[in-house]
């Protein structure tokens, strides 16, 4: 079973990891299923921290093995096409072998690197953040739309190749790209994991018929910003980490206010006095792409064993 990491490594660099995928034989994806899925969410969610693992394209002779083509592959799947441009960085990722149960998903790629991590999180705190129209209606985040802007015409031009099931996902940054692309382009279903705000009501309105599931962990920051001001908010439908592990749906604000000040066993699990004065605070570690796998393989092997 995969273990929680409340390191700074584990946030700031999350394309380091090797180890993905455990137990997958045990977990088939189901790509029929357009209502919330443990399973799917998992898959997803492994999806979304694979895609942060960079490659000789990106850094050269540093790379190391295994390829995220190498982790696919163990898994059944294969990447099909990566998008990159200015900043902007995605996958499409599909069965590698045609059969009944063939899918793909669309994968965004979060911030991956210090600088910009640092930079982002400065941006959405910002209270002088820009808001443009959406074509599909209502307004979003300025810099998200900008950023989409960039790929969009390549991954539409991969999508119209696609046959069968198709999902989008991605953490952070990708999963405020994965909601407008689910705008533009619906999907089967949407998840996004650690997701900011993204746009305004009207906006949030145009997701209304694709089944979109917004997984957030605990005290994630990430997920509190930019501010709910000029209207923004979060989109459909809430699938909470609440601090003893347990997934619950659309709780109220009040239960989730009350459920954060409460103290999470897994922050300090395992951790060295040293750790534990230099780490991350929870707000931070709890948007580690690994700690949000680690909380839903546990929640998927408490509900199915």
């Amino acid at each position: 079973m995969l273990e929680f990491d409340n390191n700074w490594k584990a946030l700031l660099q999350p394309g380091q990891a090797t180890t993905y995928f455990v137990g997958h034989q045990n977990i088939p994806f189901q790509p029929e299923e357009a209502a919330f899925s443990r399973a799917n969410a998992w898959w997803l969610a492994e999806l979304s921290r694979l895609i942060y693992r960079q490659e000789r394209n990106e850094l050269g002779s540093a790379a190391q093995p295994p390829t995220r083509q190498d982790i696919l592959n163990a898994v059944g799947l294969q990447e099909i096409a990566f998008f990159d441009n200015n900043g902007t960085q995605g996958a499409l990722v599909a069965s590698a072998r045609p059969d009944p149960d063939t899918f793909a998903v669309l994968v965004f790629r979060g911030t991956n690197a210090l600088g910009d991590w640092s930079d982002n999180v400065k941006a959405l705190s910002a209270p002088d953040f820009r808001l443009e129209p959406w074509p599909r209606g209502g307004q979003v985040h300025l810099g998200f739309s900008q950023a989409l802007e960039r790929v969009w015409e390549a991954i539409e031009s991969e999508l119209a190749k696609i046959q069968g099931p198709l999902f989008y996902t991605g953490h952070s940054l990708g999963a405020a790209l994965a909601t407008l692309a689910a705008s533009q382009r619906p999907p089967r279903a949407l998840y996004t994991f650690g997701s900011p705000r993204v746009g305004n009501q009207d906006f949030a309105a145009t997701l209304a018929t694709c089944p979109t599931f917004r997984v957030v962990n605990n005290r994630d920051v990430v997920t509190r910003l930019p501010p709910p001001v000029r209207g923004l908010c979060h989109v459909k439908e809430l699938h909470y980490i609440a601090h003893d592990g347990r997934l619950l749906t659309n709780p109220s604000e009040d239960l989730v206010g009350t459920d954060r000040q409460l103290d999470d066993l897994t922050f300090d699990l395992e951790r060295s006095l040293v750790d534990r004065l230099t780490g991350p605070p929870q707000f931070l570690a709890d948007h580690a792409p690994i700690n949000y796998v680690a909380h839903l393989e546990r929640d998927l092997f408490s509900t199915t064993h």
